[in-house]
């Protein structure tokens, strides 16, 4: 049979993924979020519940009671609160799954908010978009008991990865992946705004495209991060120049801001002279030198 589950939060997270475990047949699912209370989204919050086969609670303390497993689907900022109002409901033999993308120290106050209640806490790291895969999303957990919740829901085609029992690392792969992930939605907001006010957004695409070349992610980031290691100080003079072409039709540059901010930063560690004869091997090496400045920096 399979477990219960119980979804603390039922936005596009905790409702998408009562539809696809719906889906293969799980029976007992129920919900709650603190807006169906609410007289304008709460209605149509509790009618969807209904028309997924879940049930709607009134409270988060009727939602937990007898659930094999309670998944923490919230806001950021809720994480916390949600996790200390549960712990005064869970049971030793519940697990406590905390979806959320959420730093690594909140990770662990989660964790020591739900202790007392002797429930298993599993730190959960969600790698892909929840919208296209629902619960089949690739995770990573960690928390000593994550081996055993991998067991537990094997039949349900949960798509999961164990990264250790100490808690934080599962999220800060997650928070760094979204560096890059959520780094490059916002440059792609703010060039191709750009490249749209000029009437060239498919000339902007194509040459970018060009500069790719077929290579791996990973082989690009060697490339882009050894050449920056020499050419950081005229790379941030550009991005000087990007930021007044922006506020000449009016956008505000943030981001070209930002990346001429870092690059000014890369310039001042001197990493030009270290690379005089030559580029770096890869990013690792570009990693090594950084550290060594920064080391060097900080003895002075």
């Amino acid at each position: 049979m399979a477990p219960s589950f119980a979804f603390i939060g039922f936005g596009e997270a905790g409702s998408t993924c009562s539809k696809t475990l719906r889906e293969i047949g799980v029976e007992k699912i129920a919900t709650y979020d603190i807006l169906f209370d609410d007289a304008a989204a709460g209605p149509p919050m509790r009618a969807r519940a209904e028309a997924l086969g879940v049930r709607a609670c009134d409270t988060q303390a009727e939602a937990v009671e007898g659930a094999d497993i309670v998944f923490s689907t919230v806001v950021c900022k809720a994480s916390v609160p949600v996790a200390e109002e549960a712990a005064r409901h869970l049971k030793p033999e519940q697990y406590y799954v905390d979806f959320n993308s959420i730093s690594p120290g909140n990770k662990r106050r989660v964790a020591a908010s739900v202790a007392p209640s002797g429930a298993r806490f599993i730190e959960a790291s969600v790698m892909a978009d929840v919208s296209s895969h629902g619960h089949r999303v690739p995770m990573l957990l960690g928390g000593v008991s994550g081996r055993d919740f991998i067991a537990l829901v094997e039949p349900l085609e949960f798509d999961l990865a164990f990264v250790q029992e100490d808690i934080g690392l599962a999220s800060a792969t997650k928070m760094v992946r979204s560096i890059m992930m959520k780094g490059m939605a916002a440059l792609y907001l703010e060039c191709l705004r750009a490249a749209n006010h000029f009437g060239i957004e498919q000339d902007v695409l194509d040459t970018v495209e060009k500069s790719l070349a077929g290579r791996t992610f990973t082989e690009t980031c060697s490339r882009t991060m050894a050449r920056t290691a020499i050419h950081a100080a005229r790379r941030a003079d550009e991005m000087g120049q990007v930021g007044e072409t922006l506020r000449e039709i009016g956008i505000d540059p943030m981001m070209a801001e930002a990346t001429e901010r870092r690059h000014r930063w890369c310039a001042d560690l001197g990493l030009k002279e270290v690379y005089k004869d030559g580029l770096a091997k890869d990013y690792h090496d570009v990693l090594e030198k950084i550290r060594a400045a920064e080391s060097k920096e900080a003895a002075e």
